[in-house]
């Protein structure tokens, strides 16, 4: 069902509407500054309606509902996202069906209704520990809230964790990429994070990819 629904995804297609083409879709759950950690090779699940048919029909799916937990616009689009989303994988026959929340506490409830909620994710440092592993490993939120396990998936986390082997850890990173993303999904990516802003063309400042407003004075300044 999970991998159904990720090749359910035209990804580009949210890129390009709801965000005008003003963010990118990573190389899966991975960032450029890992550098030579990153797997340049990697992409998000291809977007393939027939694909995902097939296996929603192998999955053995009958059309039950599926609730979607949803906050109001935890970031940019959050809600249009949804239900695009939504209507994505209703062409495929997969019926989702968008629950709003409040807070945190409602979005991770573990109750019989849970099923698919919004997420998202950074990494402080350049090492996919920073993310992967602080994310979706044994010691995560999401796999003690009992949402996702995977017996492979968790011993590459001690490898990648604890060696100190740069070949190891990044055949290892790869692999796990491979589980989480492909074989038995973990979560699936969507875009990177769209941070928008506005200002007066006589200031001069270069925004920040990250969530910090940058007003340092090598950064900031007014006229020429």
């Amino acid at each position: 069902m999970r991998r159904a629904l990720t090749h359910a995804i035209d990804r580009k297609l949210l890129v390009d509407t709801l965000f005008l083409g003003r963010t990118i879709i990573p190389r899966g759950l991975q960032w450029d500054y890992y550098g030579p950690m990153l797997i340049e090779d990697w992409t998000v699940p291809q977007f393939d309606p027939a694909l995902a048919k097939k296996l929603l029909a192998e999955s053995g799916y009958k059309g039950e509902p599926f609730p979607f937990r949803v906050l109001n616009n935890y970031y940019n689009n959050q809600v249009a996202t949804a239900q695009v989303l939504v209507e994505m994988w209703r062409t495929i026959g997969a019926n989702v069906q968008i629950e709003m929340k409040e807070n945190w506490s409602q979005i991770m409830e573990r109750n019989d209704s849970r099923a698919i909620r919004d997420w998202s994710n950074s990494a402080p440092f350049a090492d996919p520990v920073s993310s992967i592993v602080n994310q979706h490993c044994p010691n995560s939120p999401q796999q003690r809230a009992g949402e996702y396990s995977n017996e492979a998936f968790n011993r590459l986390c001690t490898v990648l964790e604890t060696s100190v082997v740069p070949a190891e850890r990044r055949a290892t990173f790869a692999r796990m990429l491979a589980i989480a993303e492909r074989e038995d999904p973990a979560y699936t990516v969507l875009h990177q994070t769209a941070l928008l802003y506005g200002k007066r063309r006589d200031i001069q400042w270069q925004w920040s990819p990250l969530q910090s407003m940058d007003f340092r004075t090598d950064n900031f300044r007014i006229g020429r």
